[in-house]
């Protein structure tokens, strides 16, 4: 009984009816099907193209961002170890600052002494000369350490007089 309505409706041409026969009505459907997978096989196609994509510039992104942080590094270190060198160098001031004060303590003291054992300027002329029992000296005697290619450290130290 199908095959007889199938050839009454499908087959026949009629007013209201659209010639067709079985294989175009199951083939109409795969041919739908199979263009939907051809679609979807080209819609998965570029998403995975998008996808890799997306993926390669998150990756480039990733390394341009490491390496920009390897360098703040670099510069971060630089300028920490200028502040050390700024510290040391103050430091250095403020001790330069102290031996200066102390220097002119004992040189006022050295005056107040050659005043009360009565050192006249003919004295001090002498030993300006070298003909005095002293021997001279130098107050300082410096002395350069070097630890490494960047520090250099000033030792002084009074000589004995």
């Amino acid at each position: 009984m199908s095959q007889i309505f199938h050839k009454n409706c499908y087959t026949a041409r009629s007013a209201g009816y659209k010639y067709r026969t079985l294989s175009t009505n199951t083939g109409e459907r795969r041919r739908r099907d199979s263009k939907d997978s051809t679609f979807e096989r080209k819609f998965n196609e570029l998403q995975r193209e998008i996808t890799s994509r997306i993926v390669k510039e998150v990756e480039n992104t990733q390394r341009v961002r490491q390496s920009i942080q390897d360098k703040f590094d670099i510069v971060e270190s630089k300028i920490n170890r200028m502040l050390e060198v700024q510290a040391i160098i103050q430091s250095l001031r403020q001790d330069l600052g102290t031996a200066e004060s102390t220097l002119t303590d004992i040189v006022r003291k050295v005056e107040q002494i050659e005043g009360n054992i009565g050192v006249t300027d003919s004295m001090t002329s002498t030993l300006e000369s070298g003909k005095s029992f002293y021997k001279s000296k130098p107050i300082f005697d410096f002395t350069t350490i070097i630890d490494s290619p960047s520090k250099e450290i000033i030792d002084s130290t009074i000589a004995d007089v």
